[in-house]
């Protein structure tokens, strides 16, 4: 009965590693802002993210010189935002983000600006280097740049549709992600101390994490390469979404990693220490069945007698 129940314990443990990774990782990596911020900095020299800013910037200023009366070429447009985008991005990129990450929260239910909640889903606003760009054509003698209105141009990365269902995996994993960080590694330790062969109870355990971790591989492998191409709006490129996904991914990647590395560290180390242990006991017993061998007193009886 204990060996049932340990197993038991250690297959739940093991079950629930995965969603208690995920959980942690969307409370430290997604909600926490620096963190965000921190980890979608770099995309600011993605040639895909800045190519897809630049696309969708150029388009707009071309609408709004075009709506203007003026006929302007499309190609030097995009030179200057280009220009622009590949000298001024960073900071630009960083204050898009801020914003982006406080509607993202706000869709969530967890930032009180309502305000921020008007957003049809969540978008980049590039509003920074649709200023950045203007000022630019303002200086090279462009006059007519003046005469363009303050915009928001929005490229679309999640609709509501998709914010939709990540709001519920979102709220049941932050909701519970102690009891799933706690529950996970404190089933798998009763397991191991239920069962009386330690060894295979290790054993068992360590695999079993590591199947959970690989588990949680595919699944992500499978949202990144089948999910993510039916889902790109407007604006952004699979190859530009795919650098988004990663980047926000990258804790939960290395990590995975780290503990499927040491279950199977841990299922190994236990194997071979169980079968040192195994042969340690044979050998004892054949010694000690040589000694009983050797200490009976001999019941041959003498010739002659």
């Amino acid at each position: 009965m204990r060996r049932v129940i340990g197993s038991v314990l250690i297959a739940l443990g093991c079950l629930l590693a995965p969603f208690a990774l995920t959980a942690h990782w969307a409370a430290t990596e997604i909600a926490d802002p620096s963190r965000y911020i921190r980890n979608m900095a770099p995309l600011s020299a993605h040639p895909a993210v800045k190519d897809a800013v630049t696309d969708r910037v150029t388009d707009e200023i071309v609408l709004r010189l075009r709506g203007l009366g003026l006929s302007v070429g499309g190609e030097l447009i995009r030179e200057t935002v280009k220009a622009g985008v590949d000298d001024d991005f960073a900071i630009a990129w960083v204050e898009i983000n801020k914003l982006t990450h406080r509607r993202f929260l706000a869709i969530l239910g967890h930032d009180p600006n309502p305000s921020a909640q008007e957003q049809d889903g969540v978008g980049y606003d590039l509003a920074p280097v649709y200023e950045l760009v203007k000022r630019r054509l303002e200086v090279a003698g462009m006059g007519p740049a003046s005469r363009l209105s303050p915009m928001h141009p929005v490229t679309l990365l999640l609709p509501s549709s998709a914010m939709a269902m990540i709001e519920r995996v979102y709220d049941g994993l932050i909701s519970l992600r102690w009891v799933l960080v706690g529950v996970s590694p404190a089933l798998i330790v009763a397991g191991v101390a239920l069962m009386r062969d330690r060894c295979v109870a290790l054993i068992g355990a360590g695999l079993g994490l590591a199947a959970s971790m690989l588990a949680l591989a595919v699944a992500m492998s499978m949202v990144r390469n089948v999910y993510l191409p039916g889902a790109v709006a407007d604006g952004l490129s699979y190859a530009a979404v795919v650098a988004i996904f990663d980047a926000l991914t990258a804790f939960l990647r290395n990590a995975l990693r780290v503990i499927f590395t040491l279950g199977l560290l841990v299922a190994a180390v236990s194997f071979f220490a169980r079968g040192r242990l195994i042969r340690n006991r044979l050998a004892a017993a054949a010694y000690e069945a040589r000694s009983h061998q050797s200490a009976e007193p001999s019941k041959d009886v003498p010739e002659g007698r």
